[in-house]
């Protein structure tokens, strides 16, 4: 009998393919044991770092927890949710981690009976995961936690409410606007924010007079966000009371410039003018330059003149938002100004601007000051004006020691190809 197979070409003999099937076979058998075993030592690995969550030895507690947040498995939510509550800070973090990878929004009923656990720490972590999950269906439980006696919990459930970000949850967010706590009174300020809820621009307006300087700055951030101009009169008011503190029109300014508001306008430059606090100065000019309205630039020029820094430097940027000509005599003085800062915001708004008459002062600053941002920002500006009568010094810059300079000055030569 023949052992080799009929065929014109040379093939191996039949013996030997039926060998190299039964090897690749046994290989096979060999990766799906291996397989199998890596998944019942994974497995005992598993329940092992389970067990060690339970353990009364901290650094073994604080491992497991480390090594269980980045499994991702199923199998250790039981063990993660009861870690919640672990007396030690890091453990807790870590079991919090782990329950973020595993859990999906489907899996909101499993943490909603622990916002009544009676261990705060597992409430506080309920309400964590639920604004984590964002899913709308929390929202009953949480309404209902909003009350807790712990203030980590109240934060954890205005949070939450915010994250969310469903707008029906603002009339319950009002509650913890007079919360004792600061923390819990800047949460709620920033998630009602967050749900844009146009009724609630009215309630944070209380908040500008609040006595934590945070709670303050998040109530002026989110009256801004929330953009109701129904409460610029009542800003108003605020800014033109002679008795109102100097931080409490400060927020207002802020929040009015960030509004857009022309009805802000004389206030604001009544403000930037005769403002007895710098800092109210300063945010009246920032504001100005936030309306966009071009009558405010002989107001913005005086500005440029004030004694403290942050308004001479306000007011160059305001200006440079605002792109009136009219500027521009006073921002090229404005180079020579003592302070680096002002001379590189006065660069960027002639830049802005656009007018060739500054041409000759921006080449001076960047061949000429000593800061290595003013040369940075007057190449940056001479690009965009595109005035040939830049091109030496730009060509010079282009070799310049800082790098960033360098950069700038190529930059604004490509501008003139274009």
């Amino acid at each position: 009998m023949r052992c080799w197979q009929k065929s014109k070409k040379f093939v191996k003999p039949i013996f030997l393919r039926n060998a190299c099937k039964a090897l690749k076979g046994l290989w096979g058998v060999c990766l799906l044991a291996i397989a199998l075993w890596a998944t019942v030592a994974k497995a005992d690995r598993t329940d092992e770092l389970i067990r060690a969550l339970a353990s009364p030895q901290v650094s073994q507690r604080v491992d497991a927890a480390q090594s269980l947040a980045v499994l991702k498995d199923p199998r250790t939510i039981p063990a993660l949710l009861k870690a919640m509550g672990d007396p030690v800070a890091s453990v807790r973090a870590n079991a919090l981690r782990g329950l973020a990878n595993i859990l999906k929004p489907k899996d909101v009923p499993v943490l909603i009976p622990y916002l009544k656990d009676k261990d705060v720490y597992r409430r506080a972590g309920a309400a964590e995961l639920l604004g984590i999950l964002g899913d709308r269906r929390a929202l009953p439980a949480l309404e209902s936690a909003i009350d807790d006696a712990s203030t980590l919990v109240r934060v954890e459930v205005v949070t939450a409410l915010g994250e969310i970000g469903d707008p029906v949850a603002a009339k319950v967010l009002w509650r913890r606007l007079t919360d004792v706590s600061p923390r819990v009174r800047l949460e709620t300020a920033v998630a009602l924010g967050r749900l844009r809820d146009p009724t609630s621009a009215d309630k944070l307006l209380s908040l500008l007079q609040d006595s934590n300087e945070n709670v303050r700055i998040a109530a002026a951030v989110s009256i801004a966000q929330i953009g109701n101009r129904s409460v610029v009169p009542a800003l108003l008011r605020r800014m033109q009371m002679t008795a109102t503190d100097s931080d409490l029109k400060y927020y207002a300014a802020y929040a009015l410039g960030r509004l857009g508001d022309r009805r802000a306008e004389a206030t604001l430059i009544n403000a930037l003018k005769d403002g007895k606090n710098r800092y109210l100065r300063a945010q009246a000019a920032a504001a100005l330059g936030g309306l966009g309205q071009k009558s405010a630039v002989p107001a913005l020029i005086l500005g440029l003149h004030d004694r403290f820094v942050l308004v001479r430097f306000a007011s160059a940027q305001a200006l440079g938002r605002l792109r009136d000509r009219l500027a521009v005599p006073a921002l090229i003085r404005s180079l020579h100004d003592s302070n680096e800062d002002v001379r590189e915001q006065s660069a960027k708004a002639l830049g802005l601007i656009g007018d060739r008459t500054a041409v000759p002062a921006l080449i001076y600053a960047a061949l000429h000051d000593t800061d290595d941002a003013i040369p940075k920002a007057a190449a940056l500006a001479l690009g965009r004006i595109k005035d040939r009568r830049a091109l030496p010094a730009l060509k010079k810059l282009s070799r310049n020691s800082d790098p960033t300079v360098r950069e700038a000055a190529k930059w604004a030569l490509t501008q003139f190809g274009r």
